[in-house]
């Protein structure tokens, strides 16, 4: 019964996102529809999950907190994650011959994006993919993290290589959430791969 409440929980999720990114999904031009969109984003995210825990498995907020791995293992969650971080800078600075810098807003937005994506995806997908002891968990929720950019992607024109990427990082923040027992790891981790996306553009 639990098991088929999530399969619901996700498939309103992904129905209720897709409908949105289709219909509004403004550039960042228009700064004030962008921060709307922004917004939408985070309460729609989190939001739902917080309404799941609370209306389904019926927890209150601490366990919830706990539950994600918001307060546990912090520092070293916040080292791992910028030892990670500063690689991917290493490794972008000896690949690329420089960054544009002016990427305003999105300097704020790219962290909180990335957050909220940590907590659906990590802090809570996962994380009841193996409570229901689903083999692959880790697997299946990057391919599920994968699916959620599908329509960014039709917007965008991802290309095959594009979405074996986004399963990759997936796959290893994943990986970087279970080893670290922390949200913060791949959270950090998440911003700084999509800030240095950014500053290549």
């Amino acid at each position: 019964m639990a098991k088929s409440k999530l399969i619901l929980f996700i498939l309103f999720f992904y129905i209720g996102w897709t409908i949105k990114e289709l219909t509004f999904h403004p550039k960042i031009t228009d700064l004030e529809l962008y921060l709307i969109s922004f917004l939408i984003k985070m309460i729609f995210w989190i939001g739902l999950v917080v309404i799941y825990f609370v209306y389904i498995d019926r927890v209150k907020l601490q366990q919830i907190i706990d539950y994600i791995k918001l307060k546990q293992n912090i520092i070293k969650g916040v080292f791992t994650g910028g030892i990670i971080g500063l690689l991917l800078v290493a490794i972008e600075v000896t690949i690329f011959n420089g960054f544009r810098l002016d990427i305003g807003i999105r300097w704020i937005i790219t962290p909180l994006t990335a957050f909220s994506e940590e907590v659906v995806f990590r802090g809570f997908v996962m994380n009841k993919l193996r409570d229901h002891r689903v083999k692959g968990y880790n697997f299946i929720q990057a391919i599920l993290f994968m699916g959620i950019h599908f329509p960014i992607g039709i917007i965008s024109g991802y290309s095959l290589l594009n979405y074996v990427t986004i399963f990759l990082v997936g796959y290893i923040l994943g990986f970087i959430y279970k080893k670290t027992s922390s949200i913060w790891a791949p959270t950090i981790a998440h911003s700084v791969y999509n800030i240095l996306i950014y500053l290549r553009q």
